[in-house]
């Protein structure tokens, strides 16, 4: 069973409207990881979740909402995360542990990047796109920003960073190392993970760019 999903029997009657819309959101997320978005429909979301279409649609009107659904559930499964790794830990601590829980190091996380590439994609048909994307993008831009604020505070970055710049070239580094990471066996090893953030966190302790010559990339990818 995929890590992301509660496949199986299908919530009771006596469970909540809540309960019953996570685990259909959550065998949607299922289908869209292990087949591809060509794969997502009422009726294959229908068979993971172990329910009727016809229950599916009473929640879900289509496909589209479907995805809407599972991008909504990868991008608040990530905060949440967050939210339990950092704590009340800030400045470069809670920065490295927001990064490391974006990076596809686990299958969890990694279906998460594979539901949002699917969400990005229908961005042409899907009005909510633009603005859902942005409403995640500058949820996470401000966290990060506010990390480094307090990391450059306590002199744990350079004095020199621009902090708003830097922040959101940061966050489109990482979207890019994902990506890229979901096509690329290789890459998505926790090694290559490992050093392309030191590379990151290196260069904001320094703001040398010889901070970024970590390990040798022929033998270590």
């Amino acid at each position: 069973m995929d890590s992301t999903t509660k496949e199986g029997a299908f919530p009771r009657v006596s469970d909540s409207t809540q309960e019953r819309r996570e685990h259909i959101i959550q065998a949607a997320t299922g289908v869209i990881a292990r087949e591809g978005l060509a794969a997502l429909s009422v009726r294959s979301v229908a068979t993971a979740a172990g329910c009727s279409r016809g229950l599916v649609e009473h929640y879900f009107r289509n496909k589209n909402a479907l995805l809407v659904a599972s991008n909504d559930w990868a991008n608040a499964t990530y905060l949440k995360r967050v939210q339990t790794a950092v704590g009340k830990k800030s400045g470069l601590q809670a920065l490295e542990l927001r990064l490391r829980n974006l990076i596809p190091y686990t299958d969890t996380i990694y279906d998460e990047w594979k539901v949002r590439v699917a969400f990005w994609h229908q961005g042409v048909t899907l009005p909510l796109v633009e603005e859902a994307n942005n409403r995640s993008f500058y949820g996470v831009y401000h966290a990060i920003l506010e990390d480094m604020r307090q990391a450059q505070a306590a002199g744990e970055i350079a004095a020199g960073i621009p902090l708003r710049v830097t922040s959101e070239l940061l966050l489109m580094t990482m979207i890019g190392l994902c990506m890229s990471s979901i096509n690329d066996t290789k890459l998505r090893r926790k090694a290559p993970l490992d050093r392309r953030l030191a590379m990151i966190l290196g260069f904001l302790k320094t703001g040398d760019a010889a901070a970024l010559e970590v390990g040798d990339p022929e033998t270590e990818y």
